[in-house]
Parts: C-alpha cells; structure tokens; sequence
C-alpha cells in the first residue's frame, strides 16, 4: 500500500517537471561537451555518462524522461558518453564552488537562519575573494540556488580551464584558510610591530579591515588594551595601522593579544567551501535552471550576482499555478516563504502547487484522496 502511495506522488512530481521543462528554455552552453547525470526518487544520480547533441535535444530529453534531477559535468569532453572516464577525452573543466548550509538542527526543513548564513557565505566567496584576490570579472562569475541547501558559484574563463586537480586544490585551500599563519603576516623590528595594511590584498588587507571595524566595538577595544576607552587613543591606533603600525600606543603583550585575535578571528575570515567539489575535475554538479527532486525548487541562477535581495523559499518557486489536496505524513513546520503555517501529521489541506510540490518532493506528505 505504501508503494502504490509512494508511486502516485512520484508520478506527481513527475508531471509537473515534464510540464516546467516543455514550457522553459534552459541555456545549456557548450551541452554537447558534457556529461550529464540523471536521478529519481530515491537516488540523485541513477544514470550518467548522458550526451546529447545540443540545448534542443537536452531540453527534448528532459521534458519526455523527466528525471528529478540533473547534473552535468563541469568537465568538457571530446566523447562525454565514453567509458571509462580516461575515454571521454577531458578538454577542461569550469570552476565550480559548492555552499551548502551550516550543519544545525533544523533537519529535512532548512531554516531561514540557515539559508542566511550560506547567502552571505556566497557573497562573501564572490566580493571578498574572487573578484578582488583572483582578479575574475563579473561576466566570468555565474551563481544560482542549489535547489536544496546551498548555492553553487561557477567560473567560466581560459584562465581556468586547463588547471589540474592539485591547483584547483590549492585556490580552494587559499579561499578556506588552510595554512594561514600569524607569523608570516606579523612581525617585529625593535619596538615596534609591523602587519598587513587595510590596502593590502589576500588574507593580510581582509584581516586589517576587519580588526579596525572591530575595534570601534567597545568589548573588543578593552579587551586589546584599557587605552583604548579613550577616543583619542583609539584614533592614534588606527591611524598607524593604515600604515601598517600595529602598535604606537604601548599595549601591554601586544604579540600575544594579537595573536590572539587572529586565531579567533581566521575562521570569520575563511570562505566555507566544500573543496573536493573545487578540486575535482570530472564532478557533476545541478545544472542551473534544472528542478530539484528534493525540494521541488528551482535550481535558479541569480542575474548580475544580486544574491541579496534572493530569497529561494519565494524566488525559487517552479509552479505557481494551481493547488492540490495533501495530506501531512509528519508534523510540518512553517516554512517562511512556501509553507504559510505548521501542519500536524495527519491534516489535510488543498494548498497551492508549489507548497504541495515542496512537500511532496521532501515526502512530508501525500496526495490525499
């Protein structure tokens, strides 16, 4: 019985994706170089090693099997279908970063607290190191909501194309931190303590940045020095850290304290990304514009990087059209910007389609009769 109930919302689900991808054009660059994964209820990829000849056919495909996910290769391959992997003839790949949210307890419904923290992580990975670190410009960047949890961000350019696993490594190493070390950014020459400038680039200039903004915080000052109550004193630091004078007013275990902060300060710093995705150069990843099998959201890419103003529970809605009976499985949590109000297990309520899908799709419901 519980099959045949299970088989009714996947032939659902299933329905309302072949219709989203008859009706939406997805732009698919360079498609017939890639490799493709499909997947279904159970599993996000059943089936690879998926070619097609172009966006036509891709899209042709998706709409006839309308499978509930979709990945493609950041690799581009000469025969994207050959087996095994050393066949397809790699031509180079994309540089993808995957975010996902935080781990915490908000389980199979990611919270808005959650879905916060992994935006401005995106943010962060784009303005704080891409852009200004690796020199890429904005038409190189791409970003779009996963689908589920997190956020992807790709660089399409020459400059990467051909980098191999361990470089690929390394910029994911420098983005997350690894090896940062006080001593290699601090040091001293008789009394004084020279560092980083706020001008600087890489992980020096973001560390003086953010210890001056950190400073007008009352709590932080004092616990750097008592001088620092005093206004006068504060603006005296301040001023020799923009030339990169880390101590002109006399701090007491000044090296100490530093450091101190820099180890407490590191992880803020660091962009947190999943490194393997970076480092691998044959990965599958969702394709943008695609549907995700889990949420029944829209994997939707982001126009001109404005991840701000996004929010995926609203923006990332697939089917606006409609409404359908269900009933609640388990207990269900409000949803801020697809599921209005908590249901108990058990209840049933026509509510609209994208609600329906989403809870359907994470099977915390099923069609009611």
């Amino acid at each position: 019985m519980a099959g045949e109930a299970m088989g009714k919302e996947e032939a659902h689900v299933r329905k309302l994706f072949s219709k989203y991808y008859s009706e939406n054009k997805i732009a698919m660059p360079s498609a017939h170089m890639r490799e493709f994964g499909f997947g279904g209820w159970d599993k996000k990829i059943e089936f690879r090693h998926i070619a097609v000849p172009g966006e036509a056919e891709l899209m042709a495909k998706l709409a006839l099997e309308a499978p509930l996910y979709v990945s493609y290769s950041v690799a581009y391959y000469q025969f994207p279908s050959a087996r095994p992997m050393v066949r397809k003839g790699w031509r180079g790949a994309d540089l993808v970063f995957d975010l996902d949210a935080p781990e915490h307890s908000c389980g199979k419904f990611t919270c808005q607290e959650c879905l916060d923290k992994v935006k401005q992580d995106a943010i962060k990975l784009i303005e704080d190191f891409l852009l200004p670190d690796f020199g890429f410009s904005k038409s190189e960047l791409s970003a779009n909501f996963s689908g589920g949890r997190g956020y992807h961000v790709h660089v399409k350019s020459q400059a990467v194309e051909q980098l191999d696993r361990s470089a690929r490594r390394e910029i994911a190493d420098y983005i997350a931190g690894t090896g940062l070390d006080f001593d290699r950014l601090f040091w001293e020459d008789g009394k004084k303590l020279f560092g980083p400038k706020p001008s600087d680039g890489g992980y020096g200039g973001k560390f003086a940045r953010e210890y001056l903004r950190r400073l007008d915080d009352e709590e932080f000052a004092q616990q750097i020095s008592r001088k620092l109550s005093k206004p006068e004193e504060k603006a005296r630091l301040k001023s020799a850290i923009q030339q990169g004078n880390w101590d002109n007013i006399g701090i007491a275990n000044r090296k100490r304290k530093l450091r101190e902060k820099f180890e407490e300060m590191r992880l803020t710093l660091a962009g947190r990304i999943d490194a393997n995705v970076t480092a691998d150069i044959t990965k599958l990843i969702r394709m943008p514009n695609s549907l995700h099998g889990g949420s029944g959201l829209c994997a939707k890419s982001i126009p001109s990087l404005k991840l701000d103003g996004f929010e995926p529970m609203r923006d990332a809605q697939a089917f606006r059209q409609g409404s359908l009976k269900i009933k609640a499985a388990e207990s269900i949590p409000e949803v801020p910007g697809i599921v209005p109000e908590k249901m108990p297990a058990g209840k049933i309520a026509e509510v609209p389609q994208a609600q329906a899908a989403y809870l359907l799709c994470k099977k915390a419901a099923v069609l009611a009769d």
